[in-house]
């Protein structure tokens, strides 16, 4: 705040105001009242503030997108990892119960199937204010528009689902429609994102699609408020809507059954086919506790174990491996964002990942 918005009564009360030009500067510098740090600025600014926070041996939970690319961001990690502080994203709904159980749900393969893609979308409707001022649409801000903004969350939902089944690694990533504003900043964006299996041969240019797994998400500001998450198994089909902003209180999730065509003979016309959906649960989940508060918790939990145990401790801790590969998650996530930029400034070519280090 500025110095004369400073009150008697802040002073009187020994309250701590940082005021004037300096006061991030010395919000960030002070020792004594700070433990941890919240960082929202655009992001070109949050590699130089977050490397400032963690010097200052802050504890530092980043907005996504997380960096400007992702060497900027291993380096950020570094740093935490010199100072034995801990740095986490700020992506809500890991932390949400519902996400736990989508993922167990989908996991299944005796009762889901072996899933084979995903299909993802978050879009909002910018009035004119936003599509101008807007710091997301700002070539000097976030750049990454609504990629690094909305298809942050549906590339993060299929990491976890990807991971879990053992298709965790990346193999492709390309932009096969997209517009930009004046900035060139996305404001809309079809994306394709291809995972192949852990124990894959990445160098394999033939590409085997028996071991890739599909995600694909659109993410834009010009279409009404949609956000949800279908995966698709073999047996089953699993479907979350709001997953990013769930109310509060108890949420669910639909899981889904189609009828195949075996009962058809090969001269059955498609226009006579009938496929039946059934739901076979609507899974409802509990949740007492706002995600927000659940994630600053967590947020507690791993920079505690990070502090007293150190980021490269050999001691087998629950919170302290979720620490790490939470780390990693985010690392990959904005390595994914990079690529489908990158896929946009060469025209929606496909962009191999990982990507080579600048």
């Amino acid at each position: 705040i500025k110095d004369h918005d400073v009150t008697a009564e802040d002073r009187r009360d020994n309250i701590k105001v940082f005021s004037g030009s300096n006061a991030y500067h010395d919000l960030v510098a002070s020792s004594d009242l700070v433990d941890a740090l919240y960082i929202p600025l655009p992001t070109r600014l949050k590699k130089e503030w977050t490397i400032r926070a963690l010097r200052s041996n802050k504890h530092v939970l980043v907005e996504k997108p997380v960096a400007p690319s992702a060497n900027d961001y291993r380096e950020m990690i570094q740093e935490a990892k010199l100072v034995n502080r801990y740095l986490m994203d700020g992506t809500m709904f890991v932390h949400h119960p519902r996400t736990k159980y989508f993922l167990q749900c989908i996991s299944s393969e005796d009762t889901f199937g072996a899933v084979t893609e995903m299909n993802a979308a978050f879009t909002i409707l910018g009035n004119d204010d936003f599509m101008t001022n807007n710091i997301r649409m700002k070539s000097d801000g976030d750049f990454q528009g609504c990629i690094g903004d909305l298809g942050w969350y549906c590339i993060r939902l299929a990491q976890l689902t990807f991971r879990g089944v053992g298709f965790g690694s990346w193999k492709s990533a390309q932009v096969s429609d997209w517009k930009l504003n004046d900035e060139r900043v996305p404001i809309e964006a079809t994306c394709l994102v291809t995972f192949q299996a852990d124990d894959a041969n990445s160098n394999d240019d033939e590409g085997n699609h028996n071991c890739n797994r599909t995600l694909s998400f659109h993410c834009s500001y010009l279409h009404p408020w949609q956000q949800r998450g279908e995966v698709c198994g073999t047996k089953q089909t699993a479907e979350v809507m709001g997953y990013v902003t769930p109310k509060e209180g108890p949420v669910s999730f639909k899981v889904c059954r189609t009828s195949d065509l075996s009962t058809a003979n090969r001269h059955t016309s498609m226009s006579k086919i009938v496929i039946d959906e059934e739901c076979v649960e609507d899974v409802h989940v509990p949740c007492e506790v706002p995600q927000i508060t659940l994630m600053w918790r967590k947020f507690h939990d791993y920079c505690k174990v990070v502090e007293d145990r150190g980021w490269n401790s050999k001691d087998d801790i629950c919170s302290l491996h979720e620490a790490r590969t939470l780390s990693q998650i985010s690392c990959e996530n904005q390595l994914v964002v990079d690529a489908l930029m990158e896929s946009i400034d060469g025209n929606g070519k496909v962009v191999r990942l990982p990507l080579e280090k600048k």
